[in-house]
């Protein structure tokens, strides 16, 4: 924790239900670029290392409880029950005041590109000036929705206007608040206390605390933030696409200034939390996201899809899904294979055209190069997979273990019967079902008895054109029938 922001504490409002939005989900919990938008506030906010982090939460508080236990355990939520504005909603924070330090810091839950540099500079923008409340400003050219920041004549802030209850004149005020402030804790509550509904929602704003303070004489200053997309907030999902495509754009420029090349970043579908080694190669329509880790020299092939997934030095991945997969260096992966939770490969691994690999092992220089299904199974070294081959993992009842051993050849179109051992060096004919070990160094083979009849084409083609004829001519019997 720094010494500057020790005696701080920080609280996002997250209560609302945002009706604009047209969902039963928390509008915070809503995702921008894999995250929920909640998500990239908090990370801003833990940037700063304050005393302690609350968020309020109200509709469906519930979920965002979860969520913040499962990502975030060091925010606590408090919950407003009543959801009567954001006045309303500091409120219920009262019993924890004692806790809250010396300075309260609150923003919106919905401005998902705030930078931590923005509010760390509002907060030492209220040491520098002495003020008793500092709030961030900024000026964009259509106001319509926000808060109009009302001055006196040498600049000095005298309230705060929402925009549904501004004059004419006032409206055209281009100078509005995003809706974050810091306030002395003490007369936070104090003044929270004199707040009424004297508006058209009927609710108790945050923003009518600035009046209470300027009639008290207490000092009220603004920092005007110049970079105003920062603090842009979310009403309805259009704003949420607008704020993606800004998000993604940040997201990719950072990663391509870093040594990626990313050929289409219009089209390109990163985390934030990924790790991309330099020289790696992303084609268009690519999604990356989770706990992906993709090391140096890759080629990531269009279309493809990675998750919570390792990805080894110099390997390529082509049209394909990899999902909580440790992929080894030099592999090369598709097109449109899936590679299941719990695989792991070694190195100079190919898994070729339309293959599934589910919790399985695939060992150094080995190849499953096409048509095939190979689950729950040990894949040593040096070992070739035929086209079609399948091993029968699932009895039923249980999911049973194929292993097969360094330098087996497996034939095309073979069926592993597990739980099976195929040994070291054996071979495995084509179109066999192998439902026994196989011992080191054998030929397995597994076939019913070919039998071929002379002439049978013929006999097949000519019995099955007469049977045709006669079903044509009941047909033609049946209509004219029916004619007569």
């Amino acid at each position: 924790m720094t010494d500057s922001h020790k005696n701080i504490s920080v609280v996002i409002l997250a209560a609302g239900k945002g009706k604009r939005m047209k969902s039963d989900i928390p509008k915070v919990l809503h995702r921008i670029c894999f995250k929920p938008i909640i998500y990239y506030i908090l990370k801003e906010v833990f940037a700063l290392e304050p005393e302690n982090v609350y968020v309020v939460a109200g509709f469906q508080g519930e979920l965002v409880e979860q969520y913040l236990r499962d990502n975030f355990p060091a925010a606590r939520t408090v919950f407003q029950k009543n959801l009567l504005g954001t006045a309303d909603a500091v409120s219920v924070l009262a019993g924890f005041k004692d806790e809250l330090g010396s300075k309260c810091l609150i923003l919106a839950g919905d401005m998902p590109l705030i930078q931590s540099e923005s509010l760390a500079r509002l907060l030492q923008f209220k040491r520098d000036t002495g003020c008793n409340a500092a709030l961030l400003t900024t000026f964009v050219d259509n106001p319509c929705g926000y808060g109009r920041i009302i001055k006196d004549e040498e600049g000095s802030i005298l309230k705060i206007v929402e925009d549904a209850d501004a004059t004419l004149q006032e409206k055209l005020i281009s100078e509005i608040n995003p809706s974050v402030y810091c306030f002395d804790t003490d007369l936070l509550f104090e003044y929270l206390k004199k707040v009424k509904p004297q508006n058209s929602q009927g609710e108790f704003y945050l923003t009518d605390l600035v009046g209470e303070f300027v009639s008290a004489g207490l000092k009220v200053k603004g920092l005007t933030l110049e970079d105003s997309i920062q603090v842009e907030g979310i009403n309805d999902r259009v704003q949420l696409s607008l704020l993606e495509k800004i998000m993604r754009r940040n997201i990719n420029e950072g990663f391509m200034l870093s040594g990626v090349t990313i050929k289409d970043p219009e089209n390109t579908y990163l985390d934030r939390e990924v790790e991309i080694g330099k020289d790696t190669v992303i084609e268009p329509f690519c999604f990356i996201y989770g706990k992906t880790k993709i090391g140096k020299d890759c080629i990531i092939g269009p279309f493809s899809q990675i998750e919570d997934s390792t990805i080894g030095d110099g390997t390529k991945i082509n049209k394909s899904v990899v999902q909580g997969a440790v992929i080894g260096r030099s592999n090369n992966i598709g097109p449109t294979s899936y590679i299941r939770p719990l695989t792991v490969t070694g190195d100079n691994v190919k898994i070729g055209a339309c293959c599934e690999i589910k919790k399985s092992t695939i060992a150094s220089g080995s190849k499953v190069p096409h048509l095939s299904y190979i689950g729950d199974a040990q894949i040593g070294s040096g070992v070739n997979v035929g086209a079609a081959t399948v091993t029968c993992n699932y009895d039923g009842f249980f999911k049973n273990r194929t292993i097969i051993e360094d330098g087996v050849f497996i034939g095309s179109d073979t069926m592993l019967v597990a739980p099976l051992r195929v040994g070291r060096d054996s071979i495995t004919a084509a179109g066999s079902v192998i439902s026994r070990d196989v011992p080191p160094g054998s030929l397995a083979i597994e076939r019913g008895k070919q039998v071929n009849v002379e002439n049978g084409a013929l006999k097949f083609r000519n019995k099955k054109i007469s049977a045709k004829i006669q079903e044509e001519s009941c047909e033609e019997n049946k209509k004219n029938q029916n004619e007569d």
